[in-house]
C-alpha cells in the first residue's frame, strides 16, 4: 500500500471520504511501526538465538530426548521473563503464550529441535527452534498492544515417531486457529505461493516393522530342520522391488534390514526389517500398504516362517498448502537481505515426509523454508549438518524469524487476510 496516493486522494474527496482515508492511513502507520518494532527486538536478541543454536547443534539429541535443547530454550524465555509448561507425560515438549489487549486468532510457532541418528543437526533443527523461539519472542516488544494470541509449542521427535501427532492426541493444539514454523532447504529459499488446488507440499508417509519368526538349527549339520527368517526378510525386500514400476511415480518405498540373524552358522530363527512407504496421497497409500502387507504375507508363506507386523494407524500426513499464508510472508521477506528464488514449474514443496503434515490437515499451516548454503546439499548429510550452523543460515533464518512474526501480526491484525487464509484451507480439504 503506498500512503503517498492515501494522502493525495484526501485533496481529492469529500469529507466523509477524507476522515475515512485518514484512518487508513494511520492503522498503516500503526501497523507498520508494530512491525519496526517487531524487527527491532529481534535483532535485539538476535546474539542469544544464535548461542541458542549452536548449544543446540553442538548437543545433538535423538527423538524424545531433547532434555538439553529444551532447557536451554526454557532459559532463554525466562531470561525475557516468559513462563513455559512442560506438557503432561511428555518432558521435552511444552507450551508458552503472549495475550494480545483484545479477543483475535490464535497463531502457534512450532519449534522443532530433534537430531538424527549419529549425524546430529543434519536436517536443521537447531535453525528450527531459533525461527520460532525468535518470532514469539518479537511479540513482547509490542506490549500486549495487538488482538489475539501466540503460542510458542515445543515439538520434539519430528524425525521419528512424530511428536507433532502425540500433542495433537493431547489436545495440545485444539484451540489454535493457525500454525507456522520453518525449515532449513539446502541452496533455495522458496514461498510456495502457486499451488493448485489438491496438491499436496509433501509426501504423506508409514512407517511399517516386519518381523518374521522362524526355527533356529546348525545351519552346516542340521540346515533342513531351520526356518530361515531372514530369506523371508529378503523375500519381502525381493517382492517391493517387484511392484515398484506398478505405482505412482511419487510413491518411495524404503527400507533397512534391523535384525539380519546372529552368526552365519545358525539358521536365523528372527529377522526384522523397518520401512517407510510414502505418497502424495493418504489414501493411495493406505491402498500401498495393503499390497505391501500382503507381499510380506508371501514371504512368510514362502519360508514357512511366522510374520508379525508392527504398524499404526496415523503415519505422517502429507502437508496441505496455504498460498495465502505464503504470499504474505513472501511480500514481506522480499524487502530483506535474502535471495528469493523462483517456484520451480510443476513442483509443489517437498520430497520429504513430517508430522507438520499432521498438523496442516487440522488447520491452516506453513513453514517458511530458506537457503542454508550457496550450493546444494543434500538433507539428512553430513554436508547438511555442516550447512546447518553456517553463517549463511544463520543470516538468513534471521530474516525468517522476522518475516515469521510479521506474518502472524497481519493475520491477527487484518481479519479480511485471516478470512482468506481459513477460505482457501476449507477448499483445499475437501479436496484432500
Amino acid at each position: 500500500m503506498n500512503l503517498q496516493n492515501y494522502i493525495i486522494l484526501t485533496v481529492l474527496h469529500a469529507d466523509r471520504v477524507f476522515v475515512l482515508l485518514v484512518h487508513q492511513v494511520n492503522c498503516e502507520l500503526d501497523m507498520n511501526n508494530k512491525i519496526d518494532n517487531i524487527y527491532k527486538k529481534i535483532e535485539t536478541i538476535k546474539n542469544d538465538l544464535l548461542k541458542l543454536s549452536h548449544d543446540i547443534h553442538s548437543n545433538p539429541e535423538i527423538k524424545w530426548e531433547e532434555f538439553l535443547a529444551v532447557e536451554n530454550i526454557l532459559k532463554l524465555l525466562n531470561k525475557y521473563n516468559v513462563q513455559a509448561n512442560i506438557i503432561k507425560d511428555i518432558p521435552t515438549a511444552f507450551t508458552a503464550s503472549i495475550k494480545g489487549n483484545s479477543d483475535g486468532p490464535v497463531v502457534a510457532f512450532l519449534a522443532e529441535y530433534d537430531a538424527l541418528p549419529d549425524i546430529g543437526h543434519a536436517c536443521g533443527h537447531n535453525l528450527i527452534a531459533i525461527t520460532n523461539v525468535g518470532a514469539f519472542l518479537s511479540f513482547l516488544a509490542l506490549n500486549g498492544n495487538f488482538p489475539g494470541e501466540v503460542r510458542l509449542i515445543g515439538t520434539p521427535a519430528e524425525e521419528a515417531d512424530g511428536g507433532k501427532i502425540t500433542l495433537l492426541e493431547k489436545n495440545i493444539f485444539n484451540d489454535i486457529d493457525i500454525s507456522l514454523s520453518s525449515h532449513g532447504s539446502s541452496h533455495e529459499t522458496i514461498f510456495w505461493d502457486n499451488i493448485p488446488m489438491g496438491e499436496g507440499m509433501s509426501l504423506a508417509e508409514f512407517p511399517i516393522v516386519y518381523e518374521f519368526h522362524g526355527k533356529s538349527s546348525h545351519a552346516a549339520v542340521s540346515p533342513e530342520k531351520g526356518l530361515n527368517a531372514l530369506n523371508a526378510v529378503l523375500h519381502l525386500f525381493s517382492g517391493i522391488d517387484s511392484i515398484r514400476q506398478h505405482v505412482t511415480d511419487d510413491v518411495r518405498i524404503h527400507g533397512i534390514i534391523t535384525e539380519g540373524g546372529k552368526a552365519p552358522n545358525i539358521v536365523p530363527d528372527f529377522c526384522a526389517a523397518d520401512f517407510l512407504i510414502r505418497s502424495k496421497s493418504s489414501s493411495y497409500l493406505e491402498d500401498l500398504r495393503g499390497k505391501i502387507n500382503n507381499i510380506a504375507q508371501g514371504a512368510a508363506l514362502m519360508t514357512g516362517t511366522e510374520l508379525k507386523i508392527i504398524t499404526t494407524d496415523i503415519g505422517y500426513k502429507d502437508v496441505i498448502p496455504n498460498t495465502t499464508i505464503a504470499s504474505i510472508g513472501k511480500n514481506l521477506i522480499s524487502e530483506m537481505d535474502i535471495i528469493l528464488d523462483p517456484q520451480p514449474p510443476n513442483k509443489y514443496g517437498s520430497g520429504g515426509g513430517t508430522d507438520f503434515g499432521n498438523v496442516s490437515h487440522v488447520m491452516p499451516s506453513y513453514a517458511f523454508n530458506f537457503a542454508v548454503s550457496e550450493t546444494p546439499v543434500i538433507g539428512h548429510s553430513p554436508d547438511m549438518e555442516k550447512a546447518s550452523i553456517s553463517d549463511l543460515a544463520h543470516k538468513n533464518s534471521i530474516c525468517v524469524t522476522k518475516a515469521m512474526a510479521s506474518t502472524a501480526l497481519l493475520l491477527m491484525e487484518d481479519e479480511s487476510i485471516y478470512s482468506k487464509v481459513q477460505t482457501e484451507y476449507k477448499k483445499r480439504m475437501k479436496l484432500v
